[in-house]
């Protein structure tokens, strides 16, 4: 139909069609698309996430309809993954958090700075090689833009994307905790609660509190962007025993105000 070597269609939606494309020995993915400002959007934040997280921008054109064409992916959607596997352990859920930490704070330190808006495990992917890779940009958008522009999952995004509030990089932030709640519990998170230690007593305080913290209904009480988080993942990866005995009695000691009702604010949130 477009001329490649192979075109097999592998899923189509709201946003349109996505064939996997063989030119010679590469695979690509081809997203078709119906509308052309949907398509130079999406094709140009494709093309400023240079990050291994993403990926890799290839062309775009017009043919009728509009055109993206990008490096293809091998894997399996995520949220497939962690269905099959009901959640995965700490060490590896670290990994991946790590990895999709480090892009969006890429992305948030970018010129203008660009947020995300759509973080969930339907939009990763687990390759083969155990490497996780996140697609779709259609979401995203320079924090000046984001609004009066409605985006996200409900259930996954951030209450004022929702409801049409003050956007931020404390967004994502949202985002990033519901996601990695689903990733160690196996569950979608029901209403506020995201409490990974009443599913498991033995999951991390640090990891916890990160996670809580992430996740308040008030932005004031988020970690503010997604760099604050990398380095609390990172605290919380690399620390030896000694230190990691010192971060889970703090993390305790925090966890027991949030539960009694005390306000845990992020006074250096500039963005509100």
């Amino acid at each position: 139909m477009f001329g490649y070597d192979e075109e097999i269609l592998m899923r189509s939606g709201s946003f349109g069609k996505l064939y996997r494309v063989k030119k010679g020995d590469e695979f690509f993915a081809l997203k078709e698309m119906s509308d052309a400002s949907m398509r130079d959007r999406e094709a140009k934040f494709l093309k400023l996430a240079d990050h291994p997280l993403f990926p890799e921008y290839v062309d775009s054109f017009d043919e009728g309809n509009f055109f993206i064409l990008e490096e293809y992916i091998w894997g399996n959607p995520f949220d497939e993954c962690i269905e099959r596997r009901g959640g995965y352990a700490q060490p590896e859920c670290m990994r991946f958090a790590l990895s999709v930490a480090d892009g969006i704070a890429f992305l948030q330190q970018a010129d203008k700075s660009i947020i995300f808006r759509d973080l969930k495990a339907e939009n990763l992917i687990l390759q083969p090689d155990g490497e996780i890779r996140l697609c779709d940009l259609g979401s995203a958008c320079f924090l000046e833009e984001a609004d009066g522009s409605g985006a996200g999952t409900r259930g996954a995004s951030a209450p004022e994307q929702l409801e049409g509030g003050h956007q931020g990089m404390y967004s994502d932030v949202y985002s990033f905790g519901k996601l990695m709640y689903h990733m160690l519990t196996g569950k979608r998170a029901a209403g506020g609660d995201v409490s990974i230690r009443k599913i498991d007593p033995g999951f991390s305080a640090s990891l916890e509190l990160l996670i809580r913290q992430c996740c308040r209904d008030d932005p004031e009480e988020r970690i503010p962007d997604m760099y604050g988080v990398l380095q609390r993942l990172v605290d919380i990866a690399t620390c030896n025993p000694r230190e990691y005995v010192k971060l889970e009695k703090n993390a305790m000691m925090v966890l027991k105000d949030m539960d009694e009702g005390k306000k845990v604010s992020f006074k250096r949130n500039v963005q509100l």
